[in-house]
């Protein structure tokens, strides 16, 4: 029995009305809404929490700064008012003496005294006289203090005073800061912290805690004047060389003082301050003393609070935020030395190039054509490139840098700002924004890295348009000043340097020597378009002997060994090689994604890029009779046919494998492609292209194809109109002709790299 009571008592459950078991079951974290002791949630379960979460993430950090703001300024003033304090007290030691009677002073007065008596009785007998003017010995309330010693003792005695109570003030903002923080973590729940954080906090900023902060570093600046003043005082009634020199440093730092409050409130950007800047801001504030204006010039309002001003103007829109984001930037990337420091960087380049901030693309710009090597974009990102092909680099962080740099020379490539037509014989070249020869260290990359192949294809587009580009633009220049001469009769002023070469150049028959070696020059680059690929560097060297071979043309023309008219002839015959350099661009770029098996990098802006760039009519700049410039008659740039008839196969091939279940293109690709049969001349590839687009145009959404079909059809000749009424049946027995290939879905666009 004794033994199933034992057994009985153990296993009697405990009551839960014992203070522990009560504590242990009202747990104040569990009530408030957390998960119980396992993770699992329970029945108090507050949705609110994950809300006022949020808010205790915020404000906990805020009051964190602060606090640790105010705790490192407070003991920094604790330290020198402790020390300024003992200082000033010493002094006060001494000088406190002066405004009672000196006791030696008192005896020295009766030794003069009797000594004077004494010798009037030796001298007039014994008979005691009295002078008249024997001085009479003061008591201690006759005495009066010096002016000197009162000032300085006031003086002094306001300085302790007012260090003293720095001291206090400091102590008490450290104590109050403390209590704030413990208050504000005293309860675990998040809503009930968050409610007694705001209250709390609601309280610093109606009693001003800030500015009372603010004032205590004033009081130790008021002590120290005091002191100074004081020590003037002091020295007053023993040196007066001393006296000068120390009222001289008092003057000199009073004016500092009041030199260093005034600066920051005429410029924001200044580093001083004193506890008085904010009161003399705020006092022209009051007076409508600071204006400012935005980049417009139009008056803008003005902060009463002195930080807020200063960081509007720091983020003010405008050249000098320009100039001053393009400084730290060129100090970021002059101190990125090491690659792997670089990279990051890089990395981010394209991201900021599809932004929306101007500002940012224009640092970008700015940073391609800087002019210190070691910060100049053009030339690093090749240089970290070049790296990825050294075979000492593990072959996954290789292929993670080659398409950093890659796609971030994509991007840069791509960035169009507008550049000043220059007709000087060397800054054109300066619009460039990457050399030919970057096609050779893409190529190598490719070959080391041969998954990079789909970047590298899209790169060199991108950088191939931008050299045509240059050229075009510098074409344009040449013709204007073509034209100036044409108008003027006189050589332009920024032809008066001779160029390289040309001063040999006095006779009719080496000028016409000159010219028929250019026309040759011409006819090579015109084989040169149709043949070779731009993607590569051989095409820019000749391109860059025929413009030099312009530009002596041009100075032939100037001298009048050669007609201008000849010359604009064949300036105007280089724009439409430069046209067709960009159509076969786009065609050769449009043949190789067909035969891959994927999308290159950015396949949709390429195209587009290669495409608005292309020139399909030409407008010559004509003088008419009154002097004035005129634009011709647009004429057509006469493109082969071979690449026409290249172009509406790739067009047939692109638009058969497009259908609503397989779409071996984007639609807004294929419409790139339809645009591109602007270039149709020949009548038989025009009717083939009309037909491959009506197919398409069954399925498609997009308007592009219908409206391209009506073009071409104006441009179909009546005699091939006969030809209209066989198309159905053509259609019907070409598609059923045609061997079957294989369904192939679109490939995904080649991905960037696998993050490790």
């Amino acid at each position: 029995m004794a033994r199933a009571s034992r057994i009985a008592q153990k296993q009697t459950p405990r009551k839960l009305g014992s203070n522990a078991t009560q504590s242990a079951d009202r747990h104040p974290y569990t009530m408030e809404g957390k998960s119980n002791m396992d993770g699992s949630p329970n029945q108090f379960t507050d949705p609110s929490v994950n809300l006022w979460s949020t808010y205790l993430s915020l404000s906990e950090k805020d009051n964190r700064v602060r606090a640790q703001n105010w705790k490192s300024d407070m003991d920094a003033i604790l330290i020198f008012a402790g020390l300024f304090s003992a200082s000033v007290t010493a002094f006060i030691i001494e000088s406190y003496k002066t405004l009672n009677p000196d006791p030696n002073n008192t005896s020295v007065l009766l030794l003069a005294q009797i000594s004077q008596q004494l010798g009037s009785i030796i001298n007039n007998g014994s008979q005691l006289v009295t002078t008249s003017h024997s001085n009479p010995l003061q008591g201690p309330d006759d005495f009066s203090p010096p002016t000197s010693a009162l000032v300085c003792n006031y003086l002094w005695f306001l300085s302790l005073s007012f260090s003293l109570m720095c001291a206090l003030s400091a102590t008490l903002v450290e104590q109050w800061t403390r209590r704030y923080l413990q208050a504000t973590i005293s309860r675990p729940a998040p809503q009930d912290r968050a409610r007694i954080g705001a209250f709390l906090y609601q309280g610093i900023k109606g009693y001003r805690m800030s500015a009372i902060v603010e004032i205590i570093p004033m009081l130790l600046h008021i002590s120290l004047f005091f002191f100074f003043a004081g020590l003037v005082a002091f020295l007053a009634p023993l040196n007066a060389g001393l006296e000068y020199l120390i009222l001289s440093i008092l003057i000199g730092s009073c004016g500092l003082y009041i030199l260093v409050s005034v600066l920051p409130v005429l410029d924001l950007s200044c580093p001083f301050w004193t506890p008085l800047s904010k009161n003399v801001w705020y006092i022209l504030y009051k007076l409508q003393a600071i204006q400012r204006t935005d980049a417009n010039g139009n008056q803008i309002s003005v902060p009463s609070e002195m930080s807020e001003a200063r960081e509007n103007d720091a983020i003010q829109i405008g050249h000098a935020r320009d100039e001053r984001d393009l400084s730290a930037i060129c100090w970021t990337i002059r101190s990125q030395r090491e690659d792997h420091e670089f990279e990051p960087f890089v990395e981010i380049i394209p991201s900021v190039v599809s932004g929306f901030e101007y500002s940012s693309k224009w640092l970008i710009n700015a940073l391609l054509d800087y002019r210190d090597p070691t910060i100049q974009l053009g030339r690093r990102i090749p240089k970290l490139l070049a790296t990825c092909t050294m075979g000492t680099m593990d072959k996954v962080a290789a292929q993670r840098r080659a398409i950093t740099c890659i796609r971030s020379i994509w991007s840069l490539a791509i960035l169009d700002f507008p550049k000043t037509l220059s007709s000087s014989e060397d800054a054109w070249r300066l619009d460039s924004k990457f050399k030919a020869d970057i096609f050779n260290l893409l190529y190598v990359a490719q070959n080391s890295i041969p998954a990079i192949e789909g970047h590298v294809l899209s790169a060199s587009v991108v950088v191939a348009r931008g050299l045509l580009d240059m050229y075009v633009a510098r074409l344009i220049a040449l013709e204007d000043k073509l034209l100036g001469f044409l108008i003027s009769g006189q050589p332009d002023p920024s032809s008066k340097k001779p160029h390289l070469g040309t001063s040999f150049l006095d006779t009719s028959s080496q000028a016409a020597n000159q010219f028929s070696v250019f026309q040759l020059r011409l006819q090579t680059l015109q084989k040169r378009v149709r043949t070779t690929s731009f993607t590569t560097a051989p095409p820019y060297v000749l391109l860059d002997t025929v413009f030099s071979d312009v530009e002596r043309t041009i100075e032939l023309a100037s001298k009048g060994h050669v007609r201008i008219a000849n010359a604009l002839r064949h300036v105007d015959l280089l724009q439409e090689y430069m046209s067709q350099a960009g159509f076969y661009l786009a065609i050769d770029f449009i043949g190789k994604i067909l035969g891959s098996d994927g999308l290159p990098h950015e396949a949709i802006h390429t195209l587009r890029r290669a495409f608005l760039r292309i020139n399909f009519q030409l407008s010559s700049q004509i003088v008419g009779t009154d002097g004035q410039r005129y634009l011709s008659k647009p004429r057509a740039v006469s493109f082969t046919k071979e690449s026409q008839d290249r172009l509406v196969t790739y067009l047939e091939e692109a638009a058969e494998f497009t259908s609503p279940d397989h779409a071996r293109f984007p639609e807004s690709m294929i419409n790139i492609i339809i645009k591109l049969t602007r270039a149709l001349s020949d009548p038989t590839l025009i009717l083939k292209a009309i037909n491959v687009l009506e197919n398409y145009s069954r399925w498609s959404s997009d308007d592009t194809a219908t409206v391209t079909i009506d073009a071409l059809q104006k441009k179909v000749p009546i005699e091939y109109h006969s030809r209209k009424s066989l198309k159905l049946f053509t259609s019907h027995v070409y598609s059923q002709a045609k061997p079957d290939r294989p369904t192939r879905k679109m490939a995904p666009q080649i991905a960037t790299w696998v993050r490790t």
